[in-house]
Order: C-alpha cells, then sequence, then structure tokens
C-alpha cells in the first residue's frame, strides 16, 4: 500500500513538472498565441521550440495581408531559431516592435495584453514587449532581471510610435 501511494506522488508531481506545450497551445493561427509562447520562453532563458513557434508567427502573418508590423514580426521571427539566446533576444525585439504596430491598429487585439518595457536591457537602450496582462516576465532578461519592467499604457504607446518608435522609443538618452 505504501509503496502505491509513493508511485502516485511521484506520478502527480512529475506531472506538475512538466513543461507546458506551447507549440501546441500556440498553434491556433493567430499572430498573439506563438509570440507570447516566444516571450515566455525566453522568460525562462530558454531556445526551446523557438524554431517552430517562430516558424507559426510567420504563417500567422502570412495570412493578415498587408496589417501595420508585419514586416517586422515576419524579419524577428525568421531569426529567433538562433543557437544563442542573446541572438533569439534581438530576434524577438524586432518582432515586438512588429506586434505593437498591428495591435495598435485595431484596439480589439489589444484584450488581455499588456506592453512593458524594461530600460536596462540592450546596454540601456530599453525595449518594449508586448506579455499577457499579469506579472511582468521579461524576455530580454530573463531569470537575471525576470520582473525588470514597467507597464506602459496603449495610448502611451501610441504617442511613442508617432513620435519615432522604434528609433526614439529604444535609444539611449542623450549624454
Amino acid at each position: 500500500m505504501r509503496w502505491m501511494l509513493l508511485l502516485v506522488s511521484v506520478a502527480v508531481a512529475a506531472s506538475g513538472c512538466r513543461s507546458p506545450d506551447r507549440v501546441a497551445s500556440a498553434s491556433d493561427g493567430t499572430l498573439e498565441k506563438p509570440y507570447i509562447a516566444i516571450q515566455e520562453t525566453l522568460a525562462e532563458d530558454n531556445l526551446k521550440d523557438l524554431p517552430k513557434l517562430g516558424a507559426l508567427v510567420i504563417q500567422a502573418a502570412q495570412t493578415q495581408g498587408s496589417e501595420p508590423g508585419l514586416d517586422s514580426m515576419i524579419r524577428g521571427a525568421g531569426k529567433i531559431a538562433a543557437q544563442d539566446i542573446a541572438t533569439a533576444r534581438m530576434a524577438f525585439k524586432t518582432m515586438s516592435d512588429g506586434l505593437i504596430a498591428y495591435m495598435l491598429d485595431e484596439p480589439a487585439r489589444r484584450e488581455g495584453y499588456m506592453i512593458v518595457h524594461c530600460p536596462m536591457t540592450f546596454a540601456g537602450a530599453g525595449g518594449h514587449w508586448v506579455q499577457r496582462s499579469g506579472p511582468i516576465m521579461n524576455p530580454y532578461e530573463g531569470a537575471m532581471m525576470l520582473h525588470c519592467g514597467d507597464k506602459v499604457s496603449w495610448e502611451d504607446m501610441s504617442t511613442i510610435v508617432k513620435e519615432g518608435f522604434p528609433a526614439q522609443a529604444d535609444a539611449p538618452p542623450p549624454s
């Protein structure tokens, strides 16, 4: 009887430790789901499944026509399968710039998502990203600064874009 209880306990613990199947859950034909799966993967300092998730982003973008931001999404997703995390994070920044433009174009797309800016990433140049509403999970710095970032309202981001995002929004402050 004790062995049975131990076996059940181990099975329950193991099932709770499995990482989510992000590729399967992101395969819904939208841009947002695979992008968010990439954001969460990078926040865990992981490269697992990035090639597959990048392919899902490209597939979804190609069905959207000529919406704002799609070129950046495709360009970044094409490089997300990098062998090193720094290159993957730079590619994700390009994707983020594109997704922000895409979501700003249609307010309904923003529901359940927020924009975050980490001023410390990329050698102080900073970077924005979109994530699910909730605790900040920094894809650019991962565990080193997992919760580093400030929420940016969609209205403020719209103003930043009008003023020259991403070139000005992510530029280091003048010295």
